[in-house]
């Protein structure tokens, strides 16, 4: 008889049975090369639906945990001893990115409101193309603090990227994380406008807004890896 799994409150179920079997490969109860048990199996196992058990699957696959072949089945890809200290290291990097955003969020808002007051029309530009151009998220916030000519704030942001330098969107799947660029182009652009028309308070309350956004959606990711521990 197989063994059966009880589901917590409080989570979604597929972030539930991603972490029973990310638990599973952790303990050695599957190891690189097994095959994970069927759909069917998995659903009951886990007193969960297809579309939960296919949902984990998928978030497993797209984090190469796993492979899924067609008319096959779920294959490990890597073992108990690869998996733990990867994890690991994103668990410490979980709580110094949400520290660094949350640095940001106290700064970056009041540093938009000042370059409403005191950006130029040139700099204005520069900052505007940097939305159009889609380039890294971080070279339109190192643009905007810029407008400021403070070398000490320039420094303080390079060190943040430097603390960042984890792939965190790894953790995303590609179409995910095509959406959520759309949103930080829309986001910066609304910047962009309330700074064109000098309007601090919108500055400061779109940055403010933005800034939210990422940490709210990068803490989404870590949920999904650090379910039990949720963040700080």
């Amino acid at each position: 008889m197989k063994k059966q799994y009880t589901l917590t409150s409080g989570k979604k179920l597929y972030e539930q049975v991603l972490e029973r079997i990310k638990g599973m490969i952790a303990q050695g109860t599957y190891q690189k090369g097994d095959m994970l048990p069927s759909e069917k199996e998995l659903m009951e196992m886990m007193g969960v639906s297809r579309i939960t058990v296919r949902e984990a699957l998928r978030l497993l696959s797209e984090a190469g945990v796993i492979e899924t072949r067609k008319g096959k089945g779920s294959f490990i890809l890597i073992d108990r001893t690869q998996l733990t200290p990867e994890l690991m290291a994103l668990k410490d990097y979980q709580q110094v990115f949400l520290h660094s955003t949350d640095a940001r969020i106290l700064l970056e808002p009041a540093i938009a409101q000042k370059a409403a007051a005191e950006a130029s029309a040139e700099e204005l530009k520069v900052l505007e193309e940097c939305v159009c151009a889609t380039l890294p998220e971080d070279a339109f916030h190192r643009t905007l603090i810029g407008m400021l000519h403070n070398p000490i704030l320039l420094e303080w942001f390079d060190q943040l990227m430097k603390v960042e330098a984890y792939p965190v969107s790894a953790l995303i799947p590609p179409a995910r994380q095509r959406s959520i660029s759309a949103d930080f182009s829309d986001q910066h652009l609304k910047i962009c406008k309330a700074i064109r028309n000098k309007n601090g308070e919108y500055a400061y309350f779109y940055m403010k807004e933005h800034l939210e956004y990422v940490r709210e959606t990068y803490e989404e990711y870590f949920r999904l890896f650090f379910p039990a521990e949720g963040s700080k």
